[in-house]
C-alpha cells in the first residue's frame, strides 16, 4: 500500500474504558472502505466513557496510533474521528418549521426548519453534538426524505438531538487534537455501534441496538427507518466482574478470567460441576458449583436489560421498543446464551451481532461486492475486527450520521501545550454519508 494509492487515509478511533482501539483507513474509488492497519491497547485513563486523565489518555492513545502507522513510516494523517461516550449523553425528538413565501422549498427553509426545530435550553453545562433529521413534511405530506424543490407553502423538520456534556467533549477533543490529528469528527458511540452492525433494512424493520461494554451501555433505537432514541446506561461489563469477585472472593483479575472461561446466563441452572476460583491473598482456592457461578453472571445481565426498558419507559416509547428486535454488541455481549436471556427479561426477539468484515476483492473481481462493504488490506486480520467488542471503531469508520456531525479543526501546533491545540466548533451540514 503505497502513499499514492491512499491519499485520504482517515484514524477511527474507539477511546473506550477498558481498550483505545485504532483503526486507519480510507475510501476506494468504488466506494468502498479499506481498512489498512489497526491496533488495540489497554485504556486507564477513561471511566465510564469520560476521560478522566488527560496525560494518560493523550498517552494511550498516541502510542495506539503510532503502532497503527507503522507501516506507513512517517506519513501525515490529520482526519480522524473519534466516539463520545458517557451517562452525560442525553437526546431529545422535537420538531422545526419554516414558511415558503414563493411555495417552493429552498435551502434557506430547510436551515430554517432544523434551526427552529433546536431552540431548545440546553444549559451551560452541555453543546448539541448531532441534529439527525428523522423526516421532512410538506404541507401535509409526510415521509419527505429531500425536500429541497418540493412545491409546498410550509416545511416542517422532525429531528432527533443528541446533546452532550460540553466539558466531556472539550477534554476528549483534547487527547486526541494533541496527537497531531487536527480534523477530529465526534460520532456518539451508540450511533457508531449501530452502523457497525446494522443495515438499511434492519432499521427500516425497527431494531434496539444495546452495545454492552466495560462499564457503559449504550442504546439506540430505530422505527421505520429513523433514529428515535439514543442513551448511555453505567452499567456494563466491569460490573460482572466486580460481582463475581465480591460473591466468591477472588482477584477481580481472576473473577474476568472466569467469566471468560465459564461465563453464561442460561443453561447451567442445575449444573452442579465445580468450578475452580483462585483465593485472596493466599487464602485457599474455592469450588463453587457452576450453577452458582451462572446465577451471579445471570443477576448482572438481568439488571442491565431492566435498565433498559426502564430508559424507555421513562422516554414514553415503551410501545416504539416493544415492536422492535434486539441486537446485542459490544465486548459485554460474548457471554454464552446471552441472547437468550435478553429475549426472557425483554420479551423480543434477540441475537449477538458483530461487524462484517472481509479480504478485499482480488483486482479481477467481477465487481459484484456487498454494498456498504468494509474490506480489509493484505496483513490486516479480518477475525480482529469481525469481533463485538470491534463495533465501535468499526462504526467510527463509516461515518455514516445522516445530519450534523460535530467537528473541531486544531489551530496549527508548533508545540503541545494547552493553547497550542485548542479547538475551534464548526458545524458541518450533511446531505448524506461522508
Amino acid at each position: 500500500m503505497t502513499q499514492a494509492k491512499t491519499p485520504n487515509l482517515f484514524a477511527a478511533i474507539d477511546v473506550g474504558s477498558s481498550k483505545i482501539a485504532v483503526c486507519i483507513g480510507y475510501v476506494r474509488s468504488d466506494g468502498h472502505l479499506e481498512v489498512v492497519s489497526c491496533a488495540r491497547s489497554p485504556s486507564t485513563g477513561v471511566h465510564q466513557g469520560i476521560v478522566v486523565d488527560i496525560d494518560r489518555t493523550v498517552g494511550e492513545v498516541e502510542s495506539t496510533l503510532q503502532v497503527a502507522k507503522q507501516p506507513f513510516g512517517k506519513l501525515q494523517i490529520d482526519d480522524a474521528v473519534a466516539n463520545l461516550n458517557g451517562i452525560h449523553l442525553s437526546c431529545l425528538n422535537a420538531t422545526g418549521s419554516s414558511v415558503t413565501h414563493k411555495g417552493e422549498v429552498s435551502e434557506k427553509h430547510i436551515r430554517q426548519a432544523l434551526h427552529t426545530a433546536q431552540a431548545v435550553n440546553l444549559g451551560a453545562a452541555n453543546v448539541m453534538l448531532h441534529v439527525l433529521p428523522q423526516q421532512y413534511i410538506v404541507d401535509n405530506q409526510v415521509g419527505i426524505v429531500q425536500p429541497l424543490g418540493q412545491a409546498g407553502k410550509r416545511l416542517d423538520a422532525d429531528v432527533h438531538m443528541i446533546m452532550a456534556s460540553s466539558n466531556a467533549e472539550q477534554n476528549l477533543t483534547k487527547c486526541v487534537t494533541r496527537c497531531n490529528l487536527h480534523n477530529l469528527q465526534l460520532i456518539a458511540s451508540p450511533l457508531a455501534s449501530a452502523n457497525a452492525v446494522l443495515d438499511d433494512a434492519s432499521r427500516e424493520l425497527g431494531v434496539c441496538v444495546i452495545d454492552i461494554g466495560h462499564e457503559t451501555t449504550g442504546v439506540a433505537l430505530f422505527v421505520a427507518g429513523e433514529i428515535r432514541h439514543t442513551g448511555v446506561l453505567p452499567w456494563g461489563g466491569r460490573q460482572v466482574n466486580q460481582d463475581i469477585a465480591k460473591s466468591l472472593f477472588t482477584p477481580p483479575q481472576a473473577a474476568e478470567q472466569l467469566k471468560e472461561l465459564h461465563g453464561s446466563v442460561v443453561g447451567h441452572e442445575l449444573d452442579e460441576n465445580e468450578i475452580t476460583v483462585p483465593g485472596v491473598n493466599g487464602r485457599p482456592d474455592t469450588r463453587p458449583p457452576k450453577s452458582l457461578f451462572s446465577q451471579i453472571v445471570r443477576a448482572v445481565y438481568e439488571r442491565i436489560f431492566h435498565e433498559v426498558a426502564a430508559e424507555f419507559e421513562r422516554h414514553d416509547l415503551s410501545s416504539e421498543f416493544g415492536s422492535t428486535r434486539i441486537v446485542l454488541t459490544g465486548g459485554g455481549s460474548k457471554i454464552e446464551n446471552l441472547d437468550y436471556l435478553a429475549s426472557e427479561v425483554l420479551g423480543l426477539e434477540a441475537y449477538v451481532d458483530h461487524p462484517k468484515i472481509c479480504p478485499a476483492p482480488s483486482p479481477d473481481a467481477n465487481g459484484n461486492s456487498v454494498h456498504d462493504q468494509i474490506y480489509v488490506a493484505d496483513g490486516v486480520d479480518a477475525t480482529e475486527l469481525n469481533d463485538p467488542a470491534m463495533a465501535t471503531v468499526v462504526g467510527l469508520l463509516r461515518r455514516r450520521v445522516v445530519g450534523r456531525i460535530k467537528t473541531h479543526q486544531a489551530r496549527t501546533a508548533k508545540t503541545r501545550g494547552v493553547t497550542s491545540t485548542a479547538a475551534r466548533s464548526v458545524y458541518r451540514w450533511l446531505g448524506g454519508n461522508v
